[in-house]
């Protein structure tokens, strides 16, 4: 009987410890520039739930002790969180992200013939399949298609450029598709560049600088807006120096605001 008793208080003590959820709360951040992170999908592993933040990057998801969260965006590196109990405890978190990498670093600029006949007789006479000449407005005449093949044998001056290819380089040009490929593939590989950043910059080294603190150092640092780019080519010195250049600012900011 005793045994029995027993076991019924490990039971009940167990279903509410770890058997009550609760709602947890919290806010989704870009760690550099602190702008809340929109539609960031906030995933419970262990109850299969989800959820995602609002245009203000704030979210609430029911949790149990002892449940793991992963917190995923687009192009941001992704987070799990364990409810251990000091974070089930807590009525409200910050979640921080960081970019998984830089962006862009440098851009190629293509010029296109102003004129649209110039355009149209240099779109002939790229090296296209067939396909491709019966397209309005784009139809060959014999001179062009000799001149098109004599192209072939001979150096092509579009060759090596997007032009090689009118219609692959608009589909790379506008393709939102395409252009995510692209971005991932660039994050992928400069992934090493943007672990720098979390320990260059960051909430607490701007505290120290300018005695901010709370609503009032988040703020700042949304009107500060340094690039995850800026931040790497920066060295320490200069991220210091930049950011007492900006808080000068701010603080005239302010006053102009107050007018």
């Amino acid at each position: 009987m005793k045994k029995i008793v027993f076991s019924l208080f490990l039971f009940t003590v167990s279903f509410f410890v770890f058997g009550q959820s609760k709602t947890y709360r919290g806010t989704v951040y870009d760690g550099l520039s602190f702008y809340p992170i929109r539609e960031a999908n906030i995933y419970n592993f262990s109850s299969k739930k989800y959820s995602f933040s609002d245009q203000n990057g704030k979210f609430s998801i029911e949790v149990n002790l002892n449940d793991t969260l992963i917190i995923s965006k687009s192009i941001y590196r992704q987070l799990m969180l364990f409810i251990d109990q000091e974070i089930y405890n807590k009525e409200y978190s910050e979640i921080i992200m960081y970019y998984k990498a830089i962006i862009l670093k440098e851009v190629a600029i293509y010029a296109i013939n102003p004129s649209y006949d110039q355009f149209i007789k240099e779109v002939v006479n790229t090296s296209l399949p067939d396909v491709y000449s019966v397209v309005a407005g784009t139809k060959m005449t014999k001179q062009d298609f000799m001149n098109n093949k004599y192209s072939k044998g001979d150096y092509n001056v579009l060759s090596g450029t997007p032009m090689g290819s009118p219609l692959t380089y608009f589909y790379e040009k506008y393709n939102k598709k395409y252009q995510n490929i692209q971005l991932a593939k660039e994050l992928n590989a400069n992934q090493d560049e943007v672990d720098k950043v979390p320990g260059k910059y960051n909430r607490e080294l701007v505290s120290s600088i300018t005695g901010l603190k709370g609503d009032d150092l988040l703020n700042f640092m949304m009107y500060c807006r340094f690039g995850y780019y800026d931040i790497i080519k920066m060295t320490s010195e200069q991220i210091i120096m930049a950011i007492r250049i900006k808080y000068s600012e701010y603080e005239y900011y302010k006053i102009l605001q107050e007018e």
